[in-house]
């Protein structure tokens, strides 16, 4: 497997690139218009689903420390469950729940999955991952990553895993659920960084990696895979500059 080397800005505001040809208001995993892009370029049903992006190792020993303040507001809210032939996504209805990165606010547009992760420490892999994707009023993308490890059975996972839709395009809804549930204690501590999506997204993103991982039962993460199959396996990039933030 062949490594590339990553450059990281330092800069802390996250910009949206948009693609040429790609449709307007285009977030990570949640895109308007998702069904005309498929039309367009059949690579671009990996943008819609958020798995148009390399894997990634994140070496802890070229970490730089520097001071960013992060804030999670996730409140009770209902949302539908939606199974786009490569990952299951949780997408939130406007009930407030946000996260304020800096001293900005950027909501919670959705949730989703990916097996094994996406995204190493050390070049140690986890069984589960966990994208929430946020947006800002301006249309800055942030996304903050859960690793999960196998171990005890997680609460909010067993009470959503029974209405996972089973087939494509199925959808479904349930009311009553905060994100807040799968978060860690320690959330103040993590690693950030920038990074694009591969072609043709083309987007950059904030990225920000919790350190303090969550468990999942064998069982569960298990009938996750089931559900969306083995990701593509990717390159990985080594990351040559990353922030700390403890």
């Amino acid at each position: 497997m062949k490594f590339k080397t990553l450059l990281f800005s330092l800069f802390t505001t996250s910009v949206l690139f948009a693609y040429e040809q790609m449709p307007q208001n285009a977030s990570h995993g949640n895109f308007i218009d998702k069904d005309k892009w498929k039309n367009l370029d059949k690579n671009w049903i990996y943008c819609e689903s958020g798995l148009n992006q390399d894997f990634i190792n994140i070496n802890t020993k070229k970490a730089t420390n520097k001071n960013h303040s992060l804030e999670f507001n996730y409140t009770n809210d209902s949302f539908g469950l939606i199974n786009d032939g490569y990952t299951v996504k949780m997408h939130f209805a406007s009930n407030g729940s946000h996260i304020t990165y800096n001293n900005t606010n950027y909501d919670l547009s959705h949730f989703h999955f990916h097996t094994p992760s996406k995204i190493t420490i050390n070049n140690q892999s986890y069984p589960l991952e966990i994208h929430f994707s946020h947006v800002s009023q301006k249309g800055d993308i942030i996304v903050v990553v859960l690793l999960l490890q196998e171990g005890r059975e997680n609460p909010f996972i067993k009470k959503i895993i029974r209405a996972f839709p089973k087939k494509e395009g199925d959808k479904l809804y349930v009311q009553g659920l905060s994100a807040d549930e799968l978060l860690p204690n320690n959330t103040n501590s993590f690693y950030t960084f920038k990074n694009k999506l591969n072609k043709p997204c083309n987007q950059e993103i904030t990225w920000i990696v919790l350190k303090e991982t969550t468990q999942a039962s064998k069982e569960q993460i298990q009938t996750i895979q089931d559900l969306m199959g083995k990701n593509e396996e990717l390159k990985i990039k080594n990351l040559s500059k990353i922030e700390e933030s403890n």
